[in-house]
């Protein structure tokens, strides 16, 4: 670990990672099991053949040019989960409009109907998704093989088939196969974007689902496991910290632990992606340390690009809003 100060463009900025420059290639082993692939493949498989019994309920709404819809459908295995769906007035089986999903962070779904405006004023439809468990209309009805830390990240950390995450990335995933099933959506023009855990979603969906043409994710949580958990200085990460130090001191189970996070962990997953990748990273984010993102960003092979603001921590850039419209238009403007 590096401390110290760091000058990009004659300003001074102080860092805790490595210096940018070695960011740039910074592109550990990656950790996957054997059976990585064919576990998620066995995964995909298994959720498009349950049901998702979509029900979709009009809001009403004081802007006119607009569609709301309450949105429930099954969620992985258990639990029913709640999303909004908002689409330009004109939106039919004859004017098929692209859609953007948004993911949201770690506990934090603070995302309104006004949030999608930017998207909806070029024409596109948004879908606000949930994270079971961290919303009051999207619970988390499953049973784990264990408790844990406060939080999310130890539920079912033993065992990979049954971990918390392995339930979220699922249900952020069929809102595509949702998507997908609506005739009035151009399923050729499908985007994901999202911060900390909503970077860390777009990027799993991506990963599962290759209708994701668009991926824009900032600063995004659950990349590289072990080197977040050793660096990171606040939370979520330190859950996994804190798990360690009051249910198992010594360690003694620490590779298993690291072993289920690896199949959850989108360093490994990054290399699944085809869409077009679009990501940021603070250089001052103790959340989650910039080599973890770019862990993550240098196994992508698709087309990618990464915007780094020096002075910033775990977001915060606002000229990043700008960036994600202009990256996004000129994607949809392409013919797939």
């Amino acid at each position: 670990m590096h401390t110290g100060d760091l000058i990009i463009g004659g300003i001074r900025m102080n860092f805790f990672d490595l210096p940018v420059e070695e960011l740039k290639v910074y592109k550990p082993n990656q950790t996957k099991a054997e059976d990585f692939d064919l576990f998620w493949d066995s995964i995909i498989k298994e959720s498009k053949a349950q049901p998702l019994n979509t029900e979709y309920i009009a809001m009403d709404y004081p802007v006119e040019q607009i569609k709301v819809y309450d949105v429930y459908y099954d969620g992985f295995r258990n639990s029913r989960i709640h999303g909004r769906l908002i689409l330009p007035a004109a939106a039919s089986k004859d004017n098929k409009v692209p859609v953007v999903v948004m993911y949201h962070g770690y506990n934090w779904n603070n995302r309104v109907i006004s949030h999608t405006f930017k998207y909806l004023l070029l024409g596109y439809g948004v879908f606000i998704a949930e994270v079971r468990g961290q919303n009051v209309t999207s619970p988390d009805h499953n049973h784990y093989d264990n408790g844990g830390a406060s939080g999310w990240m130890t539920l079912g950390i033993y065992n990979h088939k049954n971990y918390y995450y392995l339930y979220v990335y699922m249900d952020c995933a069929r809102i595509i196969d949702l998507l997908m099933q609506r005739e009035d959506i151009d399923t050729n023009r499908i985007a994901v974007e999202g911060g900390s855990q909503g970077g860390a979603l777009s990027l799993a969906v991506a990963a599962l689902c290759p209708e994701v043409k668009v991926v824009m994710a900032d600063c995004p949580f659950l990349c590289h496991f072990k080197r977040a958990v050793e660096l990171a200085q606040e939370y979520p990460y330190l859950e996994i910290s804190h798990f360690f130090k009051i249910h198992d001191s010594l360690h003694k189970t620490e590779e298993q632990v690291y072993k289920t996070l690896s199949y959850f962990d989108n360093m490994n997953l990054a290399s699944r992606i085809k869409g077009e990748v679009l990501m940021s990273v603070g250089l001052e984010d103790a959340i989650c340390p910039p080599s973890t993102c770019f862990a993550a960003f240098n196994h992508i092979q698709s087309n990618k690009e990464m915007r780094i603001y020096p002075d910033y921590g775990h977001g915060g850039f606002s000229q990043q809003e700008e960036e994600r419209l202009i990256f996004l238009k000129k994607r949809f403007d392409k013919e797939y």
